[in-house]
């Protein structure tokens, strides 16, 4: 190996440090004695509010006359836990999630209803249950004599998550649940 040349590389990297901290000091000190800049506000959004984001705007900047505002409805806001609850459990080992339906009536913490795997035309199981406000449990009687239960929680009336388990051994199957303003076949 060239020490030679590795000395001078070294060297010459030293040199450069040097030099730059150097100009750095210089600079910061001419900065200390120049007076601080004037502080001006930050410009206002124009009138229009600009752009808008997800829509392509005219090249002019204006929007387009034809522009019409956004096919996606709004969400529905929910105040009670009351009507027709979409469920969809995908038990382990499965490929597919499976869909059920739950009606609930709530009377103060109490809760009524029904369970029905299937459409329309599927037969319903009476269930009963109590909500206080975020946690929920409820219990459906099947016509063999098994009971399914549902715990867990509510998230502003719009969405249920928790686990349904068929007997005290079944260690359970996690479920969502959305409210919807009626079934879906």
């Amino acid at each position: 190996m060239n020490f030679s040349r590795l000395r001078l590389g070294i060297g010459l990297a030293v040199i450069l440090g040097i030099a730059t901290a150097t100009a750095g000091l210089a600079q910061n000190a001419s900065d200390a004695q120049a007076p601080a800049p004037a502080l001006t506000p930050a410009p206002s959004p124009s009138p229009s509010g600009g752009p808008r984001r997800g829509r392509r705007s005219s090249p002019s900047g204006s929007p387009s006359p034809n522009a019409s505002p956004s096919e996606t409805p709004e969400p529905p806001q929910f105040t009670t836990l009351d009507g027709i609850w979409e469920v969809e459990a995908q038990p382990l080992g499965k490929r597919l999630a499976t869909y059920t339906h739950l009606s609930i009536n709530t009377t103060g913490a109490d809760i009524i209803g029904y369970y029905q795997a299937g459409g329309k035309g599927a037969p319903k199981y009476p269930m009963t249950g109590t909500f206080d406000g975020r946690l929920i449990s409820m219990s459906v009687t099947m016509p063999n004599g098994q009971t399914m239960t549902f715990n867990g929680y509510v998230e502003t009336f719009a969405d249920m998550v928790g686990l349904y388990k068929t007997s005290d051994k079944d260690s359970g199957t996690a479920f969502t649940a959305q409210h919807r303003k009626k079934m879906k076949n």
